[in-house]
């Protein structure tokens, strides 16, 4: 998975103010990457349903569902707490970062 730039990173921040922080796009944006993990699970899950490890694969399957309430009650937090930092981001800055790259 690639870093983001100090430049996409403000982009995206412009297209969330635009728009509002909503969970689909997202989840569009890294679909990619969500793809990319989840093949080593599937197969996981796949060899241990075949070798017929049962609590092995309730295991694995109870980790992936812990961690997915964990990133989704984020991504609501996230949500919440959009409005007021909306509010309190330096929006100047963040375009000029947009546009000409990392002010540094």
């Amino acid at each position: 998975m690639k870093k983001a730039s100090e430049t996409i990173m403000a982009k995206r921040l412009l297209i969330t103010r635009t728009h509002g922080f909503m969970i689909r796009p997202f989840f569009r944006l890294r679909a990619r990457d969500y793809a990319f993990y989840s093949v080593p699970f599937a197969i996981i899950l796949f060899l241990l349903a075949v070798g017929g490890f049962w609590f092995a694969l309730g295991l694995v399957i109870a980790f992936l569902m812990g961690m997915l309430f964990v990133y989704i009650r984020w991504l609501q937090g996230m949500r919440r707490s959009w409005p007021f930092l909306s509010e309190v981001m330096n929006w100047e800055k963040i375009e000029r970062i947009s546009e000409n790259g990392p002010l540094t």
